[in-house]
């Protein structure tokens, strides 16, 4: 089951004075090998900061074209920098020979190429999910899966092979390939309603575009009808509108599961160039709205080996911050994981803590504070303000990033109060 959130929260980035903590605007890169079917793979890991990735982040699985590899698309696909900005995962996996197994069928090898000792590169791709939850603790019901080209075409054999543990899906100048009755049992007999979000060039002599007539055709844009007529009942697109000058957005199924093939008017088969449209961003726009509820929770971790797991360990790279360890006054670092820092010789309004419960955050909390709320709001560690709805005592973070912050309460006299808060 997919659920996709009708509210975000609004991001206003300001350049701020405070003891937090410092932000740097580094990236981790990591090649990691896997043994998946007997057979050792590889994959690109991307993260912001210098450090392994924190728990709970979402990713995005980026697969090449025919003769690709992982660092060639993350270098033009676009991805890190949006990976950085909305704090994510990306993975760009290596296919073996630079070629997927992208041929749908339930038999070993790969049919259409005619190759019967070919890898499984669905099991490749569950073996990547499954290492980054026992490694890195990821958001398992937040993980998305795009590709370019043959990348793509996997992509498409992921949609209806792996849905239970990928929660959208995000083709680029690509088609679905395979073996008919194979395709025909999924549609007639699938639970699983699959978010589909298809990026191409019109003009495309690689790989037909789907809407080659640019005219809504009953079963006439495939793969998209399949999945529309699964989803929503439709079987051709409903509205296209011209979202940037040159890309139109033709929705099929708009609603709790969409399905939109977007058309790159005059491209062709490489990865969009279009001004003032990111193909990137836009992906992850659709994508991260949905989530399903069948993934697997990850075990907890102790990445400082200190005795204390992720969940509970507000900094999980530092050893000596924990929640047995003892907490230096005034130097702006909350070693105990109490919530704050420990001040001592100020004003008791200027130290004042909010009475956060709980603390940390899996979806909501409250605040118990006795006089008027003038403004409420969290600050990231990247500066970012995200400001908190006043009119309820319970606030919902359902749909906040993982993460450190600084909760700021103004009172009806405008003194400030402060409290970290960690969301998992």
């Amino acid at each position: 089951m997919r659920n996709r959130p009708n509210k975000r929260y609004q991001f206003l980035v300001i350049s701020i004075l405070c003891i937090f903590y410092s932000f740097q605007a580094t990236a981790y890169d990591e090649v990691i090998s896997i043994t998946s079917d007997g057979q050792t793979r590889s994959f690109v890991l991307h993260s912001q900061g210098s450090n392994p990735p924190s728990a709970h982040l979402p990713v995005m699985i980026v697969m090449h074209g025919d003769g690709g590899s992982g660092t060639g698309i993350q270098s033009y696909s676009g991805f890190d920098a949006v990976a950085d900005a909305n704090q994510f995962i990306a993975i760009y996996p290596n296919a073996i020979g630079g070629t997927w197994n992208r041929y749908i069928d339930n038999v070993p090898g790969d049919a259409g190429l005619g190759n019967p000792t070919a890898a499984d590169d669905v099991q490749f791709i569950s073996d990547i999910i499954t290492y980054l939850c026992d490694t890195y603790t990821i958001n398992t019901n937040k993980v998305y899966a795009s590709g370019h080209s043959a990348g793509g075409f996997m992509a498409y054999r992921l949609a209806l092979q792996l849905p239970t543990k990928i929660a959208a899906f995000a083709p680029v100048a690509a088609s679905m390939w395979g073996d008919n009755a194979t395709m025909d049992n999924f549609f007639n007999n699938s639970l699983a309603l699959v978010p589909i979000y298809h990026v191409h060039g019109d003009a495309d002599a690689t790989v037909n575009y789907p809407d080659a007539n640019n005219t809504p055709e009953a079963w006439g844009e495939w793969p998209l009808a399949a999945f529309s007529n699964l989803n929503c009942g439709v079987t051709t697109y409903t509205t296209s509108v011209n979202i940037v000058p040159g890309v139109n957005e033709l929705s099929f199924c708009d609603g709790s599961t969409e399905v939109k093939l977007i058309r790159i008017i005059g491209g062709g088969h490489g990865w969009p160039a279009v001004n003032g449209f990111n193909a990137a961003a836009s992906i992850w726009d659709f994508c991260s709205a949905y989530s399903i509820t069948t993934g697997s929770v990850c075990d907890e971790y102790d990445t400082d080996l200190d005795g204390y797991s992720s969940f509970v360990d507000c900094d999980d790279i530092d050893g000596t911050i924990n929640p047995g360890a003892t907490d230096i006054p005034n130097n702006g670092i909350d070693e105990n994981c109490d919530g704050a820092d420990l001040i001592v010789g100020m004003d008791d309004h200027q130290i004042a803590l909010l009475q956060v419960h709980p603390n940390p955050v899996s979806i909501t909390f409250t605040i118990n504070f006795a006089d008027e709320i003038k403004s409420l709001f969290l600050i990231a560690t990247n500066g970012s303000i995200i400001e908190l709805p006043l009119n309820t005592k319970e606030i919902d973070l359902s749909e906040l990033q993982s993460g450190c912050y600084q909760l700021i309460l103004i009172d009806q006299n405008q003194l400030s109060y402060r409290s970290k808060l960690f969301k998992l």
